[in-house]
Order: C-alpha cells, then sequence, then structure tokens
C-alpha cells in the first residue's frame, strides 16, 4: 500500500499584535499625514521653482500633501478637493484648496518634495520588478474574445529594499526594457558604497551584473539556470562558484548557506503596494506616472517605518 505523503505547510506566529494593531490604525489617522503647521507651508513662495508666466498659488508641500490624500484614501480627484475643502472647514482652517485641473498639472511635484531614504551603513539589497496596469482593461477583453491587442499600456516598476523592508531605490520603465538594464541605476541610487550583498531572482543572472558586482566588491547572490555552466575552471568567478556549489551540495544548501530566502521581502513589498494602492496607475502622462508611483513608495515606507508584524515559526 503506497501512502501519501503531503508537506505541511509552516505555520507562523505575529509576536507584536498589539504594537502592529496600533501601527495599523495609525495608518489611517490623519493627524499622521497631516503636520500640526501644514497651514504655514500651504501657499507657494519664492523658492518654489516654476516656469514662465504667473507664479505659483499653492507650495509643492501643499500640492503633494493633497496627493498623499487621493492614494491613501483612494480618491478621484474632484472628491478629493471636496474631501480636503469640507476636512479644512472642520478644522477651522480658512484655506483655497486648489482645483483639480491644477492638481493633475502639478502631478509631478511629489518627485522635489519627498525622497527615498538610502543606505547609511553597510547591508544588502533586494531587487525585483512588477507591471502596474495603466489605465482600462482594453488587453484583457481583447484577449479574451482572441483578438490581438494593439499595444500594452502597462509600466514595470523596478524597486529595491533594504533589510527592514523599506524602499530605497526606484525606476520605472516600459514593459519592453529589461530587468537587468536598471540594476545599476538601483544601486547607485541605493548607495552603491554601503552594498556589500545583491539579492535577485533567476532573472537577473548574466555575466555582466556578476562582473559589475565584483568590480564594486558586491557579493552577487543570484541563483543561474539549470543549464548553466562553468566559464573558467582556472580562475573561477563569482557566478563560476555558485554554479560548482549548486551542483555539488544542491540548491538548497546554497539557499540555506546565503540566506537567500531575504528575497521574499521584495515579493511581499509588491504584494503590499499593490494591494494598498491598487494595481493600476492613475495618471496617463509619463512624468505623472513617473511622479505617482514615487510617490506610493514614500508613502509605503512611511506605512512600514509606523509598524510591521514580527513572526516567528509556531512550534
Amino acid at each position: 500500500m503506497i501512502k501519501n505523503f503531503t508537506s505541511k505547510k509552516k505555520k507562523y506566529r505575529i509576536t507584536n499584535w498589539r504594537e502592529y494593531n496600533k501601527a495599523l490604525r495609525t495608518r489611517g489617522s490623519l493627524t499622521f499625514w497631516f503636520s500640526e503647521d501644514f497651514e504655514k507651508g500651504w501657499f507657494a513662495t519664492l523658492d518654489d521653482k516654476h516656469q514662465r508666466g504667473r507664479p505659483f498659488t499653492y507650495s509643492n508641500t501643499c500640492i503633494t500633501l493633497i496627493l498623499t490624500l487621493r492614494h491613501v484614501f483612494k480618491f478621484a480627484l474632484r472628491q478629493l478637493t471636496g474631501f480636503v475643502d469640507s476636512l479644512l472647514k472642520m478644522m477651522g482652517k480658512t484655506l483655497p484648496v486648489p482645483e483639480f485641473s491644477r492638481l493633475s498639472k502639478r502631478a509631478t511635484d511629489p518627485l522635489s518634495c519627498m525622497c527615498l531614504s538610502s543606505l547609511k551603513e553597510e547591508g544588502h539589497i533586494v531587487i525585483d520588478s512588477s507591471g502596474l496596469k495603466v489605465f482600462g482593461e482594453r488587453e484583457w477583453l481583447e484577449t479574451k474574445y482572441g483578438k490581438q491587442y494593439q499595444r500594452k499600456v502597462w509600466r514595470k516598476l523596478h524597486i529595491g529594499i533594504n533589510d527592514n523592508g523599506e524602499i530605497i531605490a526606484k525606476e520605472l520603465t516600459d514593459h519592453l526594457t529589461d530587468d537587468r538594464a536598471c540594476v545599476d541605476s538601483l544601486l547607485q541610487q541605493a548607495g552603491i558604497r554601503f552594498i556589500d550583498e545583491l539579492l535577485a531572482d533567476g532573472g537577473y543572472d548574466s555575466h555582466k551584473i556578476y562582473q559589475s558586482s565584483e568590480v564594486q566588491q558586491i557579493k552577487s547572490i543570484v541563483p543561474p539556470p539549470t543549464h548553466a555552466v562553468i566559464s573558467c575552471n582556472s580562475n573561477p568567478t563569482q557566478r563560476d562558484q555558485t554554479i560548482d556549489y549548486i551542483k555539488k551540495k544542491g540548491y538548497w544548501a546554497w539557499y540555506h548557506k546565503n540566506d537567500y530566502g531575504r528575497r521574499n521581502k521584495v515579493e511581499n513589498s509588491f504584494y503590499r503596494l499593490k494591494t494598498i494602492f491598487g494595481r493600476k496607475l492613475r495618471s496617463r502622462n509619463w512624468k505623472n506616472q513617473q511622479a505617482e508611483t514615487h510617490l506610493i513608495c514614500c508613502l509605503l515606507n512611511k506605512m512600514t517605518q509606523a509598524g510591521m508584524p514580527k513572526s516567528v515559526k509556531a512550534v
């Protein structure tokens, strides 16, 4: 009689429920997104850059704050202006609210107001990419009925995260850009002189990435394909050593030796980003899409800093 052995899924339990519940409540608090003196920076000053013509009425900080509420609470622009106007009246503030068209035209301001954090001390970076829909469901409907859609209307978001799960590098490209082409840009943004290890999935395996990492004294932890061969036996490269180790001791031995499970954090970051802010970009203009992805990455970092669950394996 043959017995069917099924591997049980490992269970985890969260050890900081009280702190994590408090962090989740904080995310929905308006005081978490509004500073106490926000009205002082509501109007533009001479420091706010603008093109020729009439000077700005509202500051970059004001526009960024309102757009932050848009993505956190998922408002359309017209609904957003009504929400902010009623909110200011309830707070007893007599401040004008930018029109929805002005918010749309100045949607690139978050790029100048908010910055991603970078590495301040030695650590590792985990990189990956994922697709974001632009607008509409045309591709799905045409594919569903057997038609070949004319164009792809989606973008690829490339990110790099640190050990705490914070996004420290970001790049937005079209769907034709190869993931490996964005590695150098992500490393530079994160602070390449502080990076000691680079973790990525098999899609980033290439001789060029390994060679550039060796020059920068960065250890690349990228699994090669099963059919990969050693290029040089006399003077093995970092990639050759990885291939040799996996062939001799197996993939899981290499996995545990390099603590490759850390790469799962970037998958979790994409899951959180799409769950909280949606899987589709709201902006249709390329520059606005750049600013939108930059803003939601900064907002996700702020939520991460507020508190994250700490889990351990259940006995």
